[in-house]
């Protein structure tokens, strides 16, 4: 899945399709990433920490707006 800062997914133009968010693995941080692809499990976390955090915040906000 292709995501923008705010973890929403794109389509395949590019635009943002309303209410799909990405975290974790679906949003790319699985299998290496920008750890490499010997990287250990354990690497991934920070990412999708990162990506979880991103996509809540932006979905909480899309449901206050």
């Amino acid at each position: 899945l292709e995501t923008d800062l705010s973890s929403r997914v794109l389509t395949a133009d590019g635009a943002p399709l309303p209410g799909l968010y990405a975290a974790g693995e679906a949003a790319g941080f699985g299998g290496g990433g920008v750890h490499g692809y010997r990287s250990l499990e354990g690497t991934f976390l920070g990412g999708c920490v990162f990506s979880g955090r991103a996509a809540g915040r932006a979905a909480a906000e899309a449901v206050a707006s």
